[in-house]
């Protein structure tokens, strides 16, 4: 009885140990990352796509003091986008101005500022609407583009 209480600790020490494992993804993704934003360190989580084999790799990091940023990178280490968190206030006049008219201030979860592959600058901010999650989408001049949900 004992050698099975043993082996059940045993066995359940392993799975908590492995709860606390992170991500390394391939080295030539930690290289573009590296490369991109040097003397960063990264959380590294893993995105699956809509294929098996469709993977993005995301960094999430300290840009600045108490500023977090998501890089995005595909499989091949080709970086995709970066997001960096923003406060709501920094936002342009046309993108507060349609917030307040569409949305309370507490439904605003989260803002980003984000940059793609090809340097074009977008907003993506957070909200709750009737107990359901979007993503809005504006572009660099404030217009608003697309809503996403997300849950």
């Amino acid at each position: 009885m004992r050698i099975f209480i043993l082996f059940a600790f045993f066995i359940y020490s392993n799975f908590i140990i492995g709860q606390g494992a992170s991500l390394i993804p391939p080295d030539y993704v930690i290289n573009a990352f590296e490369k991109q934003y040097p003397k960063k360190k990264a959380v590294w989580e893993i995105e699956y796509g809509e294929k098996n084999d469709d993977l993005t790799f995301i960094a999430k990091f300290t840009k600045a003091p108490k500023t977090i940023a998501f890089a995005y990178y595909d499989q091949n280490g080709v970086f995709k986008v970066c997001k960096v968190q923003m406060p709501s206030i920094k936002l342009g006049k046309k993108i507060q101005t349609y917030l307040k008219a569409n949305y309370s201030v507490k439904s605003v979860k989260e803002v980003f500022s984000v940059i793609d592959y090809s340097n074009i600058k977008s907003f993506e901010v957070g909200v709750i609407k009737d107990s359901k999650s979007y993503n809005l989408i504006f572009d660099q001049d404030g217009e608003f583009l697309k809503r996403i949900r997300i849950r």
